[in-house]
Protein backbone atom coordinates (compact mmCIF):
# COMPACT_ATOMS: atom_id res chain seq x y z
CA UNK A 1 0.00 0.00 0.00
CA UNK A 2 1.37 3.35 -0.63
CA UNK A 3 2.52 5.18 2.62
CA UNK A 4 -1.25 6.44 3.96
CA UNK A 5 -4.55 4.97 1.87
CA UNK A 6 -5.83 4.61 5.70
CA UNK A 7 -9.81 5.23 5.01
CA UNK A 8 -10.15 2.14 2.65
CA UNK A 9 -8.02 -0.08 4.59
CA UNK A 10 -9.10 0.43 8.03
CA UNK A 11 -12.67 0.13 6.26
CA UNK A 12 -11.75 -3.67 6.62
CA UNK A 13 -10.69 -3.76 10.21
CA UNK A 14 -13.75 -1.62 11.61
CA UNK A 15 -16.34 -4.32 9.30
CA UNK A 16 -14.51 -7.20 10.86
CA UNK A 17 -14.42 -5.58 14.53
CA UNK A 18 -17.62 -4.28 14.65
CA UNK A 19 -18.70 -7.79 13.33
CA UNK A 20 -17.51 -9.93 16.38
CA UNK A 21 -18.23 -6.08 19.22
CA UNK A 22 -19.81 -7.44 22.27
CA UNK A 23 -23.42 -5.69 23.06
CA UNK A 24 -24.03 -2.96 25.21
CA UNK A 25 -24.00 -3.64 29.38
CA UNK A 26 -25.03 -2.13 32.28
CA UNK A 27 -20.91 -0.66 32.85
CA UNK A 28 -21.33 -0.03 36.54
CA UNK A 29 -21.12 3.39 38.79
CA UNK A 30 -17.66 4.52 39.73
CA UNK A 31 -14.34 3.18 38.38
CA UNK A 32 -14.55 0.11 36.73
CA UNK A 33 -11.90 -1.97 34.03
CA UNK A 34 -12.88 -3.64 30.56
CA UNK A 35 -10.22 -5.94 27.84
CA UNK A 36 -11.45 -5.31 24.38
CA UNK A 37 -9.81 -6.59 21.38
CA UNK A 38 -9.24 -4.33 18.52
CA UNK A 39 -7.50 -5.07 14.97
CA UNK A 40 -5.41 -7.91 16.02
CA UNK A 41 -4.64 -5.84 19.14
CA UNK A 42 -5.57 -6.58 23.12
CA UNK A 43 -6.57 -2.94 25.30
CA UNK A 44 -7.48 -2.61 28.88
CA UNK A 45 -9.64 0.21 29.28
CA UNK A 46 -10.02 1.80 32.61
CA UNK A 47 -13.39 3.54 33.02
CA UNK A 48 -15.40 5.79 35.01
CA UNK A 49 -19.55 6.32 35.38
CA UNK A 50 -20.91 8.84 37.25
CA UNK A 51 -23.76 7.84 39.33
CA UNK A 52 -27.12 9.35 39.31
CA UNK A 53 -27.66 11.66 35.99
CA UNK A 54 -28.13 11.21 32.50
CA UNK A 55 -25.04 10.76 30.45
CA UNK A 56 -24.03 13.87 28.38
CA UNK A 57 -20.50 12.48 26.90
CA UNK A 58 -18.20 10.34 26.32
CA UNK A 59 -14.55 11.42 27.03
CA UNK A 60 -11.46 9.56 26.02
CA UNK A 61 -8.68 10.50 27.97
CA UNK A 62 -4.64 9.86 26.74
CA UNK A 63 -1.76 8.96 29.81
CA UNK A 64 1.23 11.46 28.86
CA UNK A 65 4.69 9.31 28.10
CA UNK A 66 4.38 6.90 31.34
CA UNK A 67 0.97 5.24 29.72
CA UNK A 68 -0.80 5.74 33.51
CA UNK A 69 -4.34 5.47 32.36
CA UNK A 70 -5.69 4.65 35.41
CA UNK A 71 -4.77 7.83 36.87
CA UNK A 72 -5.47 9.85 34.28
CA UNK A 73 -9.16 8.27 34.89
CA UNK A 74 -8.82 8.95 38.54
CA UNK A 75 -8.08 12.69 37.69
CA UNK A 76 -10.83 13.09 35.61
CA UNK A 77 -13.39 11.86 37.52
CA UNK A 78 -14.14 15.46 39.25
CA UNK A 79 -14.53 16.68 35.05
CA UNK A 80 -16.98 13.44 34.48
CA UNK A 81 -19.13 14.31 37.17
CA UNK A 82 -19.57 17.83 37.00
CA UNK A 83 -20.18 17.08 33.32
CA UNK A 84 -22.11 13.88 33.67
CA UNK A 85 -19.71 12.22 31.23
CA UNK A 86 -18.35 8.53 30.89
CA UNK A 87 -14.37 8.50 31.08
CA UNK A 88 -12.42 6.20 28.95
CA UNK A 89 -8.85 6.21 29.59
CA UNK A 90 -7.68 2.90 27.27
CA UNK A 91 -3.73 1.80 27.99
CA UNK A 92 -1.55 2.18 25.12
CA UNK A 93 1.49 0.24 27.15
CA UNK A 94 5.29 1.48 25.41
CA UNK A 95 6.01 -2.24 25.10
CA UNK A 96 3.08 -2.47 22.80
CA UNK A 97 3.34 1.22 21.34
CA UNK A 98 6.52 2.72 21.34
CA UNK A 99 7.33 6.46 20.65
CA UNK A 100 6.21 5.56 17.12
CA UNK A 101 3.01 4.44 17.53
CA UNK A 102 1.90 6.54 20.02
CA UNK A 103 3.24 10.00 19.89
CA UNK A 104 3.62 9.73 16.23
CA UNK A 105 0.08 7.95 16.13
CA UNK A 106 2.13 4.92 13.75
CA UNK A 107 2.92 7.12 10.85
CA UNK A 108 4.57 7.23 7.96
CA UNK A 109 2.70 4.33 7.94
CA UNK A 110 4.05 0.87 6.60
CA UNK A 111 2.00 -2.68 5.01
CA UNK A 112 3.27 -4.54 8.05
CA UNK A 113 1.29 -2.57 10.87
CA UNK A 114 -2.13 -0.91 11.51
CA UNK A 115 -0.68 3.60 12.43
CA UNK A 116 -2.62 2.83 16.20
CA UNK A 117 -4.10 6.78 15.72
CA UNK A 118 -6.57 4.52 13.44
CA UNK A 119 -7.09 2.67 16.88
CA UNK A 120 -9.06 5.76 17.95
CA UNK A 121 -12.23 5.52 15.65
CA UNK A 122 -12.51 1.66 16.98
CA UNK A 123 -12.35 2.35 20.93
CA UNK A 124 -14.90 5.23 19.80
CA UNK A 125 -17.15 2.72 18.20
CA UNK A 126 -16.51 0.01 21.01
CA UNK A 127 -16.93 2.76 23.64
CA UNK A 128 -20.59 3.53 22.11
CA UNK A 129 -21.79 -0.13 21.90
CA UNK A 130 -20.90 -1.45 24.98
CA UNK A 131 -22.09 1.85 27.03
CA UNK A 132 -25.37 1.63 24.97
CA UNK A 133 -25.24 5.49 24.49
CA UNK A 134 -25.61 5.90 20.47
CA UNK A 135 -26.53 9.39 20.50
CA UNK A 136 -24.28 11.31 23.23
CA UNK A 137 -21.10 13.34 21.47
CA UNK A 138 -17.50 11.89 21.86
CA UNK A 139 -14.88 14.27 23.47
CA UNK A 140 -10.89 13.46 23.22
CA UNK A 141 -8.46 14.71 25.58
CA UNK A 142 -5.07 14.17 26.03
CA UNK A 143 -1.77 15.56 27.49
CA UNK A 144 1.91 15.68 26.75
CA UNK A 145 2.44 12.38 24.90
CA UNK A 146 -1.15 11.74 24.55
CA UNK A 147 -2.02 15.05 22.91
CA UNK A 148 0.98 14.34 20.29
CA UNK A 149 -1.16 11.26 20.14
CA UNK A 150 -4.16 12.92 19.30
CA UNK A 151 -2.50 15.14 17.29
CA UNK A 152 -2.26 12.58 14.55
CA UNK A 153 -5.88 11.36 15.23
CA UNK A 154 -7.32 14.29 14.00
CA UNK A 155 -4.58 15.55 11.24
CA UNK A 156 -4.35 11.73 9.68
CA UNK A 157 -7.42 9.54 10.92
CA UNK A 158 -10.14 11.25 12.69
CA UNK A 159 -13.30 9.57 13.92
CA UNK A 160 -16.57 10.84 15.11
CA UNK A 161 -15.59 12.75 18.10
CA UNK A 162 -16.92 16.38 18.51
CA UNK A 163 -13.99 17.90 19.63
CA UNK A 164 -10.47 17.02 20.38
CA UNK A 165 -8.34 18.63 23.71
CA UNK A 166 -4.81 18.63 23.08
CA UNK A 167 -3.00 19.67 26.29
CA UNK A 168 0.90 20.33 26.35
CA UNK A 169 2.38 17.77 23.53
CA UNK A 170 5.65 18.56 22.78
CA UNK A 171 5.38 18.42 18.85
CA UNK A 172 2.34 19.30 16.32
CA UNK A 173 1.26 18.73 13.24
CA UNK A 174 2.34 21.36 11.01
CA UNK A 175 -0.70 22.54 8.97
CA UNK A 176 1.35 22.66 5.51
CA UNK A 177 2.34 20.18 2.90
CA UNK A 178 6.04 20.80 2.89
CA UNK A 179 7.05 19.21 6.01
CA UNK A 180 6.68 15.27 5.84
CA UNK A 181 3.94 13.21 8.03
CA UNK A 182 4.27 12.85 11.14
CA UNK A 183 5.38 16.47 11.60
CA UNK A 184 3.06 17.91 8.61
CA UNK A 185 1.26 16.73 5.68
CA UNK A 186 4.35 16.00 3.09
CA UNK A 187 4.48 12.63 1.82
CA UNK A 188 0.82 12.09 2.02
CA UNK A 189 -0.13 10.62 -1.12
CA UNK A 190 -1.98 12.61 -3.93
CA UNK A 191 -4.92 13.94 -4.25
CA UNK A 192 -5.45 13.58 -1.11
CA UNK A 193 -3.22 15.69 0.88
CA UNK A 194 -4.84 19.41 0.52
CA UNK A 195 -8.55 17.87 1.20
CA UNK A 196 -7.33 16.68 4.22
CA UNK A 197 -5.26 19.52 5.74
CA UNK A 198 -8.30 21.59 5.15
CA UNK A 199 -10.31 19.43 7.20
CA UNK A 200 -7.63 19.59 10.15
CA UNK A 201 -8.35 22.94 9.93
CA UNK A 202 -11.81 23.26 10.42
CA UNK A 203 -11.83 20.52 13.24
CA UNK A 204 -12.68 21.61 16.42
CA UNK A 205 -9.21 21.48 18.12
CA UNK A 206 -8.99 22.79 21.55
CA UNK A 207 -5.44 23.80 22.39
CA UNK A 208 -5.22 24.46 26.25
CA UNK A 209 -1.91 25.26 27.31
CA UNK A 210 0.13 25.17 31.08
CA UNK A 211 1.15 29.11 31.09
CA UNK A 212 3.96 28.08 33.14
CA UNK A 213 4.81 25.14 30.58
CA UNK A 214 8.16 26.72 30.02
CA UNK A 215 11.19 24.27 30.33
CA UNK A 216 13.14 24.21 27.18
CA UNK A 217 12.89 20.57 26.09
CA UNK A 218 15.74 18.74 24.30
CA UNK A 219 15.52 17.94 20.73
CA UNK A 220 17.09 14.74 21.44
CA UNK A 221 13.49 12.60 20.46
CA UNK A 222 12.06 14.82 18.08
CA UNK A 223 12.90 15.68 14.39
CA UNK A 224 14.83 19.03 13.51
CA UNK A 225 11.23 19.77 11.78
CA UNK A 226 9.84 19.28 15.51
CA UNK A 227 12.45 21.30 16.74
CA UNK A 228 11.82 23.89 14.80
CA UNK A 229 8.33 24.72 16.07
CA UNK A 230 9.68 25.89 19.55
CA UNK A 231 11.75 26.00 22.47
CA UNK A 232 9.41 25.16 24.96
CA UNK A 233 5.38 23.49 24.55
CA UNK A 234 4.45 26.99 25.69
CA UNK A 235 6.00 27.97 22.96
CA UNK A 236 4.95 25.40 20.32
CA UNK A 237 1.67 25.67 21.06
CA UNK A 238 1.31 29.49 20.23
CA UNK A 239 3.15 28.71 17.37
CA UNK A 240 0.90 25.66 15.99
CA UNK A 241 -1.82 28.01 16.53
CA UNK A 242 -0.69 30.98 14.80
CA UNK A 243 -0.04 28.87 12.19
CA UNK A 244 -3.26 27.27 11.54
CA UNK A 245 -4.72 30.32 11.82
CA UNK A 246 -2.52 31.99 8.94
CA UNK A 247 -2.78 28.57 7.16
CA UNK A 248 -6.79 28.94 7.02
CA UNK A 249 -7.18 32.30 6.13
CA UNK A 250 -4.59 31.15 3.05
CA UNK A 251 -7.07 28.59 1.85
CA UNK A 252 -10.23 29.79 2.61
CA UNK A 253 -11.55 27.58 5.00
CA UNK A 254 -12.94 27.75 8.38
CA UNK A 255 -10.58 27.92 11.54
CA UNK A 256 -12.02 25.47 13.94
CA UNK A 257 -9.26 25.57 16.32
CA UNK A 258 -9.05 27.21 19.89
CA UNK A 259 -6.33 28.60 21.94
CA UNK A 260 -6.43 28.83 26.34
CA UNK A 261 -3.62 29.02 29.05
CA UNK A 262 -3.90 27.59 32.22
CA UNK A 263 -2.70 30.18 34.70
CA UNK A 264 -0.16 28.84 37.83
CA UNK A 265 0.22 25.70 35.64
CA UNK A 266 3.34 23.84 34.34
CA UNK A 267 3.49 20.69 33.07
CA UNK A 268 1.59 19.05 35.54
CA UNK A 269 -1.63 16.61 34.17
CA UNK A 270 -3.75 16.52 37.12
CA UNK A 271 -4.06 20.23 37.36
CA UNK A 272 -4.81 20.62 33.40
CA UNK A 273 -6.96 17.69 33.80
CA UNK A 274 -8.94 19.83 36.85
CA UNK A 275 -8.66 23.13 35.03
CA UNK A 276 -11.64 25.33 34.50
CA UNK A 277 -10.56 26.24 31.25
CA UNK A 278 -11.14 22.21 30.42
CA UNK A 279 -14.36 22.03 31.75
CA UNK A 280 -15.35 25.23 30.13
CA UNK A 281 -14.45 23.65 26.53
CA UNK A 282 -15.85 20.30 26.89
CA UNK A 283 -19.01 22.22 28.25
CA UNK A 284 -18.94 24.24 25.09
CA UNK A 285 -18.64 21.03 22.69
CA UNK A 286 -21.24 18.88 24.53
CA UNK A 287 -23.88 22.08 24.36
CA UNK A 288 -22.80 22.79 20.33
CA UNK A 289 -23.48 19.14 19.97
CA UNK A 290 -26.83 19.17 21.77
CA UNK A 291 -28.04 21.93 19.58
CA UNK A 292 -27.60 20.56 16.01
Amino acid sequence: MPELKTSAWLAGFILAVTAGMAGAKDLPEGRSLEHVALGGEQFEVPIFRPASCQIRAILFVLAGKNRNSTTYRDDAIPLARNECSLVFAPEFPVWQFPVQQYQRGGFPASQQKMPAASYMRLLEQWARTISDEPGVPIILVGHSAGAQYLERVAAYAPGEEVMTVIMNPATYVEPETETAVPYGFGNWPEPASLPDLKRYLSRNIAVILGAEDTETSSATYHSAAASEQGRNRLERGQWAYAQGREQAEKLSVPFGWSITLVPATGHVASKMLASAELQDAVESAIRSASSR
